[in-house]
């Protein structure tokens, strides 16, 4: 992206792993172990990238912060020969599970981007006692897209080139430039196998007794221009408001990946939120 070329990226952090079954999920973690801990999970076609610059604000401000790399994205390790029912959401979540695990977390305060805050969904229904807390921002509780969604997608990955697909899909996701960077970084390097066998599971779920039988704090941010998200938020809106520990606030110029088209605004409205339960 040539309009971007003087832009730097953020430098992650080395990267931990922990083995679930034949896969390797990497991760990193920053502050002091010990402290209040916090999990900053990226959504579909990310990876941890998204979240290196508000790892290092939430752990300045004294939380134990620890970013995934999902199953298949960014750093983390697949083994040569791969399934596609390997993707499921559980499978996913069990990965989450291992680095809580290994990281002796029992109980987390859970960020969560699209798929990131699908996941901890998922949590809450098979293990609502790991999840403190529950953020999220460009997810909805429910789900419905239509079948004919995963053959477009699958065709497009396998006939548009990597760097146009990167670049459409960046451009597309954010008008902000240092967003725009790292969206392209994380999309150029991805494994679009992964991404169409994830997004088989993911375009049709429904959470939202998950939701209402989870009792802790529970935050939705909704961003004023991710549009295909906010009308898929109405069911989950209307099945939320009447819950006292649900909050619904809205970020003005923010789309899907929250964080990074206004980081100061979502790292403020998170950490309020932290601080005020």
């Amino acid at each position: 992206m040539t309009d971007n070329s003087q832009i730097i990226l953020p430098v992650l952090p080395k990267a931990k792993y922990v083995k679930n079954g034949e896969y390797e999920s990497a991760y990193f973690t920053l502050g002091k172990k010990g402290n209040e801990p916090i999990l900053l999970c990226h959504g579909l076609a990310a990876s941890g990238l998204q979240f290196v610059t508000d790892a290092h604000f939430f752990a300045e401000k004294g939380y134990f912060v620890i970013v995934p790399d999902l199953r298949g994205l960014g750093r983390s390790k697949t083994p040569e020969t791969r399934k596609e029912s390997d993707f499921s959401i559980s499978n996913l979540a069990s990965d989450l599970i291992k680095i809580l695990d290994k990281e002796e977390i029992k109980e987390v305060n859970w960020v969560g981007n699209s798929l990131g805050g699908i996941l901890a969904l998922s949590i809450m229904g098979s293990n609502p006692n790991r999840l403190k807390t529950f953020i999220s921002f460009g997810t909805a509780y429910k789900l419905s897209v239509p079948q004919a969604f995963i053959p477009l997608l699958k065709f497009s990955s396998e006939n548009v080139s990597k760097e146009i697909s990167a670049q459409v899909g960046a451009r597309s996701t954010s008008s902000n430039k240092n967003a725009q960077a790292i969206i392209y970084a994380m999309l150029v390097d991805v494994d679009m196998w992964v991404v169409v066998n994830i997004a088989n599971y993911v375009h049709n779920y429904d959470f939202i007794p998950n939701a209402l039988k989870f009792k802790k704090p529970m935050l939705l941010i909704r961003g004023s221009t991710d549009h295909a998200v906010n009308v898929a938020l109405k069911p989950t809106l209307e099945a939320m408001k009447d819950q006292p520990n649900f909050t619904l606030i809205d970020i003005k110029k923010a789309g899907h990946c929250a964080n990074l088209d206004q980081p100061e605004k979502i790292r403020q409205v998170i950490l309020d939120f932290l601080t005020s339960i």
